[in-house]
């Protein structure tokens, strides 16, 4: 996100009502996603590489790396709900070799390992 549209975000619409400016969600990324393109007409764009593999993780490495569909059809879990277009990649082919984030790196010498292997290999 540019200096530009943060400003433009603060000053007109962080309390415009399609922002949802009182609504309270864990899911601040769809709700600022969803501002910036119903108030100020920016569209989102489609992050994931040549391969359709992933470049911004909801969770760690390891859960990505394992993780499955239920068997019930996948009801109910939102993950598999919030791909359904384009399916999910597994095991290797999660996760693009140019990710930019994960989520719930809560352990520092995970974060210094994760940084070596994109940084430093």
């Amino acid at each position: 996100m540019s200096r530009g549209l943060l400003q433009k975000f603060y000053y007109e619409g962080l309390h415009h009502p399609n922002c949802h400016p009182t609504e309270h969600t864990s899911m601040e990324d769809v709700m600022i996603a969803e501002c910036f393109r119903d108030v100020f007409g920016i569209g989102l764009i489609d992050t994931r590489d040549g391969q359709g593999r992933e470049r911004f993780h909801p969770f760690s490495p390891a859960d990505h790396y394992e993780w499955r569909p239920s068997n019930s059809n996948s009801e109910g879990d939102w993950y598999a709900e919030y791909n359904e277009e384009w399916g999910i990649k597994l095991k290797e082919q999660c996760c693009a070799p140019d990710s930019v984030s994960f989520h719930y790196i809560d352990q520092p010498a995970l974060m210094r390992h994760i940084h070596a292997l994109v940084q430093l290999c």
